[in-house]
């Protein structure tokens, strides 16, 4: 009796595999449109019958399916959706222009470039994606479904397409894996000083990107966060910290700027 069958007469946990995608053709994405620390959206959006397929991929499963899959399938899932529906998003409005109006003023006004994701209309809160059968926005994959899974090394894995938010990986997050390419994840980001710095100078300081400031209970405060870095501190920021007391946390300025390689290119 071949797989097909099988699904079709309801055998559980067979049917509920076909359904989950194995994030395959989500690879084919990211390897042929991420570049370093950015993103090819004019080839993306040129080219984007890949990006289309996945999103079907994602759209199959049913929320029951979902809620019954092991955390790490879970994880792995609503973290490539995410950073998907972003994606889409992008290629939907590319290349951005500002919406005109009031809006165009208050954007101007908060300091959001001409580029950003920010210039969206909605672009955080209308429900434009269909995840798991449901349309839903960044806000929801990430407020209602991410962070109630209680892993706060996802906002080192999701990416805001903006030039300071976390990079997209290169490749896309898998069951067997998620544990050790979410601890990858935030390795980069306290390797990279336009996310994280350590500033000794009496009382250390830790000064971190300002996308953790609006999620810093998931780390259990300011006191939380720094612990958390503890385990990636280099062995002289540890060394110093324990010599001079807690670190102050204080969050960097954050640039919209899209993070495309039409504007800031590749070496």
């Amino acid at each position: 009796m071949n797989l097909v069958i099988l699904a079709s007469v309801g055998i559980a946990g067979v049917q509920t595999t076909a359904q989950i995608p194995d994030h395959s053709t989500f690879a084919r994405v990211l390897d042929a449109h991420v570049v370093e620390d950015l993103v090819d959206y004019a080839a993306l959006a040129a080219h984007g019958d890949v990006l289309t397929a996945y999103l079907e991929e994602l759209a199959r499963p049913s929320q029951a399916q979902m809620d019954a899959a092991p955390k790490a399938v879970r994880l792995a899932f609503w973290i490539n959706a995410y950073n998907a529906c972003a994606l889409a998003l992008i290629v939907q409005h590319y290349p951005i222009e500002k919406p005109g109006g009031l809006a165009s003023l208050l954007n101007a006004v908060r300091g959001y470039p001409a580029n950003s994701i920010q210039q969206i209309p909605g672009a955080w809160d209308r429900a434009f994606c269909r995840v798991a059968s449901h349309l839903r926005s960044l806000k929801q994959i990430r407020d209602e479904v991410l962070r109630p899974l209680e892993e706060p090394r996802v906002h080192f894995a999701i990416s805001c397409a903006a030039r300071s938010c976390p990079p997209l990986a290169p490749e896309p997050y898998v069951p067997e894996r998620i544990e050790e390419q979410l601890d990858t994840r935030v390795r980069a980001f306290t390797a990279d000083r336009r996310h994280f710095v350590v500033i000794r100078n009496g009382r250390p300081v830790l000064r971190v990107n300002k996308v953790l400031d609006e999620v810093v209970g998931d780390f259990g405060g300011r006191d939380g966060l720094a612990a958390f870095f503890g385990p990636f501190l280099s062995e002289e920021d540890l060394a110093y910290l324990d010599a001079n007391g807690p670190p102050k946390i204080e969050f960097l300025d954050h640039d919209w700027t899209l993070n495309d390689t039409a504007v800031f290119g590749t070496d």
